[in-house]
């Protein structure tokens, strides 16, 4: 018994030895039915290949052609790639004896035509990769035979039509890439057969226009491409038996306009991408009953307006992006029904301002984007049923101030951007700075909120702004003498007086106020009644210099004692020089002895 043990063991060793021996020059065999081979030394496909292999893998090698029947013993392979080389052509033969090849790739190579039978043997073929090549054409029964393909990739070549019937056997199919090629029409019919397919994708070709009801057959549709291309009207009745239909991509062309209802039966929908067009304006009932839309994409296009509830029956919407358009007018209910919205983007229009309702009908929205629009001023209510907010980027607008209170209901606020507006730092930016002072963290760098007016402040953070008055802007007043108010003030009646004042400024302006006081009211007042007025009779009995008798001859003492104490002082210092002088030359005398 053990030695029949020992025998089976020395078997698989030997077998397994043989296997790995046989691998051919150049390539490695990571299992014992797989085979890579790569590498620039590589010129024309072996015929060594061991033929129970399953799957072979031939990349980056300078093998330019494929003749009669390289793989002639490999009738079990499953998976062939054959992939970046320098292959340009391929015999009509080359795959004859690959009766149960499942996986075929020739992507990334050079190939400019293919046979019109390369195919014939390959019934049980399911996925086929001709991708990125320099194919101009092909033939329409070239893939007649492959009846139970499932996916096709012909993406990446130079097709410039699709030749009739060319997919009419292919029933199975569930994939069919067209994108990157130079396609300009497509017959009305050529998917009619494709009743199983799920995704089709022609973007980035230059179609101009797409047929009615190219896509009536394709019940099974979950993913269409069309972006890229040069359309510029769709049929209304377009996607009408697309039911299924989950993503649809239309972004990048030319489209004017949308017919009204064109995606009212796209009940599956959740993707739709529409921008980089040219709407100029969208109408109420272009957008069906979506129940499933998550994400709209409408940035890049020409629109001016948004009218009343023209998204309303997106109730599950998201993500609306409007950015980068025209928009300078937007209707108190332009959102209505769009009580799922989390992200709003109305950034790069032309707003210069809001309705304070506008926004009222989105109840969970988190992120809004106003930045680079023209806004000048904003309703102080805008945000207030917006308590789940938290960012908000209002920066490059031509905003002068911010109401009181502005951000106040918004306690989940994480960011808010104001840097680049026009904020004149008067008095009326005291709110807007106790906010900053409060929340500064959430403006990430808050140096960058600088004033814009006055002059003398431009340039300085409003943070570093002090509440005293004169540390901020107010506009320099002059009134003018007016006559008739000059001899009014001069001449006050017995109960009033007057005074020019200045309130504490509310607004971005202070000007001076004219302001009416009585005298009971203030003592201070600079021109008001006195009863010390001197009379008329004693200005006659006024002596020198305007003076009456009594305060001349105090003056005259006074300035008689002044010239006496000024003669003593002369006196006295004349007196000390000459003392002092005698010292000096006494102490000079002195020096030489001493030294």
């Amino acid at each position: 018994m053990e030695g029949t043990t020992c025998l089976f063991l020395l078997l698989c060793f030997l077998t397994t030895s043989l296997v790995f021996g046989e691998c051919p020059n150049g390539c490695t065999c990571p299992t014992p039915t797989q085979v890579d081979c790569s590498g620039a030394a590589i010129t024309e496909v072996t015929n060594f290949i061991p033929e129970y292999t399953k799957t072979l893998q031939i990349f980056n090698t300078r093998v330019t052609e494929l003749t009669d029947s390289p793989f002639q013993n490999l009738s079990g392979l499953v998976i062939l790639r054959i992939e970046k080389n320098e292959l340009s052509q391929i015999s009509s033969d080359a795959f004859d004896s690959l009766v149960n090849l499942r996986y075929l790739s020739l992507s990334n190579n050079r190939l400019q035509e293919l046979p019109h039978d390369l195919f014939k043997n390959l019934e049980r073929l399911t996925t086929l990769l001709v991708a990125n090549n320099q194919l101009s054409q092909i033939h329409p029964t070239l893939f007649t035979p492959l009846k139970n393909l499932i996916d096709l990739q012909l993406w990446g070549n130079n097709l410039k039509f699709i030749p009739q019937g060319i997919f009419f056997q292919m029933h199975n199919l569930l994939k069919l890439n067209l994108g990157k090629n130079s396609l300009t029409s497509i017959p009305a019919n050529s998917f009619k057969n494709l009743t199983r397919l799920q995704a089709l994708r022609l973007y980035e070709n230059k179609l101009r226009e797409i047929p009615e009801g190219a896509f009536d057959r394709l019940g099974d549709l979950t993913e269409l491409g069309l972006h890229h291309n040069q359309v510029r009207r769709l049929p209304a009745k377009l996607f009408s038996n697309n039911q299924n239909l989950q993503k649809l991509f239309l972004s990048n062309n030319l489209i004017a306009a949308l017919p009204r209802g064109i995606f009212a039966n796209l009940p599956e929908l959740s993707r739709l991408t529409l921008f980089g067009n040219a709407f100029a304006k969208i109408t109420v009932g272009v957008f069906g009953p979506m129940q499933k839309l998550k994400e709209l994409w409408l940035y890049d296009n020409q629109l001016v307006t948004i009218p009343n509830n023209v998204f309303s029956n997106l109730t599950q919407l998201q993500l609306l992006s409007l950015s980068r358009n025209k928009i300078n007018s937007i209707s108190s209910n332009a959102f209505n029904g769009l009580s799922e919205l989390l992200e709003l983007s109305l950034h790069t229009n032309a707003l210069t301002n809001l309705e304070e309702e506008v926004f009222n009908n989105l109840p969970k929205l988190q992120n809004i984007s106003l930045h680079n629009n023209k806004l000048k001023s904003l309703p102080r209510r805008l945000f207030r049923k917006l308590s789940g907010l938290k960012n908000i980027q209002l920066q490059n607008n031509s905003l002068g101030k911010l109401p009181p209170g502005f951000f106040e209901s918004l306690e989940h606020l994480n960011e808010v951007k104001l840097y680049d507006n026009q904020w004149r730092c008067d008095a009326g930016i005291r709110s807007l700075k106790k906010w900053i002072l409060l929340n500064h963290l959430k403006l990430g760098n808050s140096s960058q909120v600088v004033c814009s007016d006055p002059p003398l402040l431009r340039g300085r953070p409003i943070l570093e702004l002090h509440d005293d008055p004169s540390s901020l802007g107010t506009a320099a007043t002059t009134i003018d003498a007016d006559p008739a108010v000059s001899e009014e003030l001069e001449t006050p009646d017995s109960t009033t007086s007057y005074s020019l004042s200045s309130d504490n400024p509310t607004d971005e302006t202070s000007p001076l106020v004219l302001s009416r006081t009585t005298t009971e009211e203030t003592e201070s007042t600079f021109i008001t009644k006195s009863s010390s007025l001197p009379s008329p009779e004693d200005g006659r009995k006024r002596g020198l210099w305007g003076l009456n008798s009594l305060q001349s001859g105090v003056v005259i003492a006074v300035i008689a004692l002044c010239c006496i104490a000024l003669l003593c002082t002369l006196i006295v210092c004349g007196l000390y020089k000459r003392k002092k002088r005698s010292h000096v030359v006494l102490m000079r005398m002195k020096q030489p002895n001493e030294a």
